[in-house]
């Protein structure tokens, strides 16, 4: 009996972490695919506040609605782990949405993605030495090396010069890497024990809780915002935040945060390759090369069970 639910363990864990695989997926094409469209609001059309607050907030009000008709079972939680949701609303949600679109405008796009997409180090080292919940083996640290080296390589086509920290972004992309990983490794905490829903509705609740207080709604009237950009407003908060912060909270379920971390670096690949096709921004031969390492480092990972029992056979 023993030896046939081991055998059922070896076979199912290869398929939950497929499933982790193609969850993370959908959050970064989502994310890498809104990134572009960001962009173009912010330099184009609107102020970074309004497009951080939006975001979450309407995306808050969909869920709060849908739940309070469906299933009001989903806003039961514990009071003590209420702060831990506010902490990963304001810091997690609200400030890495801030701090790396602030950095985009101020600085340049490469230089908020380089920055924040240094996060994956900081949530394997948290994960690893801290939580004591991943492991630190080969695979899993070629996978990091190869993913960064490539967003390098894809970002900046290998020129240092892309890279540009001044004023103020010399503190909120640092900041924004730091509270993205933090993102991680809290949803990854919270999902243990809550319903995908639950996490969602209370980090976007109290993100949208801390932006009212930062942007009142007064400002937001005085603006005189037309149908058309509300219609925005709602779109941008589907597509750019909603879909994807459900699929990668989904696939935290199945993966380790350090995993996670470095699956997400496909990201601003996605983004590149996104404003290529979409802005008809320009795609050269060394930022091709800078995809195919990271796209070659999720393979890597997706292949390390595999790869690890072989290791372990051969000891």
């Amino acid at each position: 009996m023993k030896s046939d639910e081991a055998k059922t363990d070896t076979n199912q864990y290869p398929t939950h972490t497929l499933r982790g695989f193609i969850l993370l997926f959908i959050a970064v094409l989502f994310w890498g695919g809104a990134a572009p469209l960001g962009k173009l609001l912010i330099v184009t059309r609107f102020d970074t506040l309004i497009i951080v607050q939006t975001r979450t907030s309407l995306a808050f009000v969909l869920l709060l609605i849908f739940f309070l008709l469906i299933d009001r079972n989903i806003f039961k939680i514990k009071l003590r782990d209420a702060w831990k949701f506010a902490v990963l609303g304001i810091v997690g949600v609200a400030i890495t949405n801030y701090t790396y679109y602030f950095t985009v405008k101020e600085a340049s796009v490469a230089t908020a993605i380089l920055v924040q997409y240094s996060a994956p180090i900081w949530i394997m080292l948290y994960s690893v030495f801290i939580l004591n919940e991943d492991k630190l083996d080969l695979v899993t640290v070629v996978s990091l090396v190869v993913a960064l080296t490539g967003c390098f390589f894809a970002v900046t086509s290998g020129s240092l010069h892309s890279i540009n920290l001044k004023g103020w972004t010399i503190v909120t992309g640092p900041l924004s890497a730091f509270t993205f990983a933090y993102q991680v490794v809290g949803t990854k905490q919270l999902i243990k024990r809550y319903s995908i829903w639950t996490l969602l509705l209370y980090m976007f609740g109290f993100s949208a809780i801390f932006w009212l207080c930062i942007n009142p709604p007064w400002h937001i009237i005085a603006k005189h915002y037309t149908c058309s950009d509300w219609g925005f407003f709602w779109m941008f908060a589907v597509v750019s935040i909603l879909i994807p912060q459900t699929a990668f909270a989904a696939g935290l379920k199945y993966l380790e945060a350090s995993t996670a971390g470095i699956i997400s670096v496909m990201e601003p690949v996605i983004a590149i390759a996104a404003a290529f096709l979409i802005l008809g921004e320009s795609l050269g031969i060394i930022q091709m090369f800078g995809g195919f390492m990271v796209l070659s480092a999720v393979v890597l990972l997706q292949a390390h069970p595999m790869i690890m029992r072989k290791m372990m056979k051969i000891e």
